[in-house]
């Protein structure tokens, strides 16, 4: 009876003990992500233009119709639900920040799903955390990103497909994907059919062909609601021209070929690990969908996307290597805490010395003085009379329109690819037709800036002005 005692203790001592370590360095560790994320200077336009999306439709202007985006709205429509609380970018950050912690939930369940041993499982946390933050801004992709763990983990709790409830969710899921970003949702459908074919054809199991067709219709469900929005929206033809018919428009001219490479070489690597390890079920889920996150380096191959794209490869080798370490005890991970204090003190720091901006949406929010003095100048300009008429042509457009409160449909995100095919010829007729100011930055260099709608600009406009950076273009 006191062996009993003595043992029950010991258990309930060392769960107390895992409870804490979680609580104290998760906690640590979300805190010093809000830290890092507080403290981004105003300068990622495309953390800017998923915070203008966001806002407008908050504020009821429609996407595809009123507003000019090619993926699917539901990143966009679900951060407009958290912006009613604020509507400032400082909101939008703490809603990014929301989002991490649910990564990191997720994460955990993941690798305690895995039987990944915890040091390891902390520290794979703790880096990838570190690599996503420093380079990646709430976007699509990172919702995406999010969805696609979040199925992972299903997946793999139900490979045996023994668990009715999760064969509805995941497949609805799955649906789900292709309304946050077409491309690489329908890579995401592709998946789990794909895993589901391998399974009734090469394993051999239970899965009869009524339960694929039934996860067909399941997957289909989200999209067909999402057709009927954009006929009752009355944006269904907004919605072909600009995220089907208008992408011929788009131009890809910074293709980093050596990421490229580098991108094939380590999933190379991945496919002979897997081909060598294919008989484990848990190995081909997560190379399947790690192929899925791959999918979000299309069409912009950057670090940005790239960084997405490997983290679940990464931990297709952690899991690997989890079983061949042995068990180092989890307390060594507390020599990670000074590390992640002295991190936070530094951006506590950075935040305090910082200039930040003084009032509207961006307040609180650190600026390099540079870019202040501009923000300032064109925005007081735009607030004039003659600024009224005046249409910014740059990619950074957005970040100054946000902050006096107007939207320009297509000059917001005045970039390749972004005006459809009807929207391309509006633009022109604006510049032909009407007497307009236009704002054109001679030093900007952004890949996607559309040459020619500058040069016609040039051509039939001269310049009657200037503006911090920009030249100022009368008729």
């Amino acid at each position: 009876m006191e062996r009993a005692d003595i043992m029950l203790k010991t258990v309930g001592k060392k769960l107390a003990n895992e409870k804490l370590t979680k609580i104290l360095f998760y906690g640590l560790l979300s805190i010093l992500i809000g830290l890092m994320i507080v403290s981004n200077k105003l300068d990622n336009m495309d953390e800017i233009w998923n915070f203008s999306h966001a806002r407008w439709v908050m504020l009821g202007l429609i996407p595809y119709k009123d507003i000019s985006i090619i993926v699917t709205p539901l990143s966009i429509f679900l951060n407009s639900l958290f912006l009613r609380i604020n509507s400032s970018l400082l909101m939008f950050r703490i809603i990014y920040l929301g989002y991490y912690i649910v990564l990191i939930y997720l994460l955990d369940r993941l690798c305690d799903l895995l039987n990944i041993k915890k040091l390891i499982k902390y520290i794979f946390i703790f880096s990838m955390m570190l690599v996503l933050v420093d380079r990646c801004y709430l976007d699509y992709n990172f919702i995406q990103f999010i969805l696609i763990i979040l199925l992972m983990y299903l997946s793999l709790k139900n490979k045996n497909y023994n668990n009715k409830k999760l064969n509805l969710v995941i497949p609805l899921i799955t649906g789900v994907t292709i309304l946050n970003k077409q491309s690489t949702g329908l890579i995401i459908a592709f998946v789990l059919i794909l895993l589901t074919l391998i399974n009734k054809f090469y394993l051999k199991k239970d899965v009869s062909y009524q339960f694929i067709i039934k996860q067909m219709v399941l997957v289909l469900m989200p999209s067909v609601l999402f057709v009927i929005y954009l006929l009752l929206s009355h944006s269904f033809r907004a919605y072909y021209d600009l995220a089907i018919a208008g992408l011929t428009t788009f131009s890809n001219k910074m293709l980093n070929s050596q990421l490229l490479l580098s991108l094939i070489l380590f999933y190379s690597v991945i496919l002979a690990l897997f081909i060598i390890n294919k008989k484990d079920d848990n190995l081909r889920i997560i190379f399947l969908y790690g192929l899925a996150s791959l999918s979000v380096v299309v069409p912009i191959v950057d670090m940005v996307h790239a960084t997405l794209a490997i983290i679940i490869p990464v931990l297709f080798l952690v899991y690997l290597g989890s079983n061949k370490i042995r068990n180092i005890s989890v307390n060594y991970i507390y020599l990670l805490i000074p590390v992640i204090i002295f991190l936070m003190v530094n951006k506590v720091d950075l935040y305090i010395r910082a200039d930040k901006i003084a009032r509207g949406i961006y307040q609180y929010v650190p600026v390099k003085k540079t870019l202040k003095t501009s923000l300032d100048s064109v925005s007081n300009y735009l607030l004039t009379a003659e600024g009224q008429k005046a249409y910014i042509l740059d990619h950074s457009a957005a970040l100054f329109n946000l902050n006096v409160g107007r939207y320009n449909k297509y000059f917001d995100l005045f970039m390749n690819g972004n005006f459809g095919v009807k929207g391309r010829q509006e633009i022109f007729d604006i510049i032909d037709n009407e007497e307009h100011i236009f704002l054109i930055n001679p030093n900007s260099n952004n890949w996607q800036l559309p040459d020619d709608i500058i040069a016609h600009v040039k051509e039939n406009y001269h310049v009657c002005g200037k503006i911090v950076a920009f030249d100022m273009y009368c008729k």
